[in-house]
């Protein structure tokens, strides 16, 4: 007999794993299922912005983050040179100054920080935080095949050890990958320029405390003979990456070729290094036409890889389960009618390729990356990016004030939107006050809105904040929808009135608080 979930989940990395941990924090069963045996072994992805962060408080593993990116910490910026011995900074230009600027306001805007913590560090940590609270997480454990019809999804499994086993789920959430058989199985074409670069990453073991201890990086571009490209930092010590171009012969090199290729792009003659892996890469921009078939949907790199060089792939992952999950969970408890499931892929998808299509703008190995930001070449004003963008329909109902700006961070509270940020007492942000239901927000005092909740069973916040409420448009007798993603739902500024509002976003509003 085929084992009964809620919500199968294919792929055990971070978009996968967060989506098992959203899940449950919304009282969703789930069984997540890895065909590798442990989480991924290469740093892959490493810078977390803040959204995703908010994320990671939302659910409780903001002490485990912050210990997790804390050997990082101290590491920014961008160096270059011949080899990493020789590489330094670069001259502040008027326009890197600028960027510079930018992005010190980010931690302004947000409760909680952008950190590097590579992708093999995290894992884990979402892992054990998905196992301890009673998450079914399986690895070792592919998914095979899977059918669906009206009523849901039945898979069949296979463990490493070659036994099968079926499991029948309301819903499947693909983030296996960017060459997902899921995807490939329903057939979902996918456009955008396509191949762009082929890369390698070469991590390696060398202690190189006292080479850096002067010059903390993030990344430092390398321009030279043996070959170019730009080394990441892992832990800050003794493990690093050198991600270059996959170069003719390279297949030919051998160890010893690698450790003489390492010392020479470091610049240590003699240097002590252990080759730990080679993962060569494509670099490229493929978006899926549909984030969803039926009852499966596409999430992470299975709807939208593109290359690493606006660190945004692994971000838009986290965003899409945290749109997915609440909406899942809707409709799996009756609140809303599965017409809200539509809204994932018109949400998403617009964000996805627009954010693939400006990772794309540099194509090339890390190297050329960090030389077009530091040219000035690929401006963008980073918090407008971060918090000011803005859906352009979905599950939320529009005001009267129009879209947000597109040149400037003029956060309004606008449906469509994050909710912006501000410390309401301490320790608690107006973004923290999202999830896991759905919350009015209104100035002190308010009564009108605040009835209108109670009789819709909705959470009231008070939020005792004059210059946000300012910020926001609240007058004193004014309110704010707030969905569990911390997306702005409905704005008293809307001529619909707030049940009709919930009507129109979950199709049942007597219940948009459970």
């Amino acid at each position: 007999m085929s084992e009964r979930t809620q919500v199968l989940i294919s792929g055990g990395g971070v978009a996968g794993l967060t989506a098992g941990l959203l899940l449950h924090r919304h009282g969703v069963r789930a069984v997540l299922v890895e065909k590798h045996a442990s989480t991924s072994p290469q740093p892959k992805a490493r810078r977390f912005n803040h959204r995703s962060n908010e994320v990671f408080r939302a659910l409780g593993l903001r002490d485990a983050v912050a210990e997790a990116s804390a050997p990082l910490a101290s590491f920014a910026g961008m160096l270059s040179g011949p080899t990493l011995a020789e590489a330094k900074w670069p001259e502040i230009t008027p326009a890197m100054r600028a960027g510079i600027a930018q992005y010190g306001r980010m931690n302004d805007h947000s409760p909680a920080p952008s950190v590097l913590c590579p992708q093999d560090v995290l894992e884990p940590v979402l892992r054990r935080a998905a196992e301890d609270r009673g998450v079914s997480v399986r690895f070792s454990t592919e998914l095979v095949s899977f059918t669906q019809s009206s009523s849901g999804v039945t898979a069949a499994l296979r463990s490493a050890g070659g036994e099968g086993s079926e499991v029948a789920a309301d819903y499947l959430i693909a983030a296996d990958g960017a060459r997902s058989p899921v995807r490939e199985a329903l057939g979902i074409p996918r456009s955008g320029y396509g191949h762009l670069s082929n890369n390698l990453d070469i991590a390696f073991r060398a202690d190189l405390t006292e080479l850096v201890r002067d010059k903390k990086f993030n990344l430092c571009q390398i321009e030279n003979p043996a070959a170019s490209g730009a080394f990441v930092s892992v832990n800050g010590t003794d493990r690093w990456l050198f991600s270059t171009s996959d170069f003719p012969g390279s297949q030919t090199l051998g160890d010893d070729g690698w450790r003489d290729l390492l010392r020479a792009v470091v610049g240590v003659p003699d240097l002590d290094v252990e080759v730990l892996s080679l993962m060569p890469w494509e670099s490229g921009m493929y978006v899926a036409d549909r984030y969803a078939e039926g009852r499966v949907f596409l999430a992470g790199d299975a709807g939208h890889a593109m290359p690493p060089m606006a660190a945004a792939g692994a971000n838009t992952a986290i965003g899409d389960v945290h749109n997915l999950a609440w909406k899942l969970a809707a409709v799996l408890a009756g609140s809303a009618s599965p017409a809200l499931l539509d809204t994932y892929h018109a949400e998403r998808h617009p964000l996805g390729y627009a954010t693939a299509e400006f990772s794309s703008r540099v194509s090339g190995h890390l190297g050329t990356m960090i030389a077009s930001v530091t040219s000035g070449e690929v401006p963008v004003d980073p918090v407008t990016a971060l918090f000011g963008a803005q859906y352009d329909e979905g599950a939320f109902v529009p005001d009267t004030r129009g879209p947000a700006p597109f040149d400037r961070y003029a956060p309004g509270g606008r449906p469509g939107t994050r909710v912006p940020h501000a410390w309401v007492s301490p320790g608690v942000s107006t973004v923290d006050l999202a999830g896991p239901d759905f919350a009015l927000l209104t100035p002190p005092g308010e009564t009108h809105w605040t009835a209108t909740a109670r009789h819709l069973g909705l959470r009231t916040v008070s939020v005792p904040a004059p210059a946000w409420l300012d910020s926001v448009a609240l007058s004193p007798d004014g309110a704010l929808l707030l969905r569990p993603d911390a997306v702005v739902a409905w704005h008293s500024a809307s001529a619909i009135p707030l049940d009709d509002a919930c009507a129109r976003i979950l199709g049942q509003p007597a219940a948009v608080g459970g």
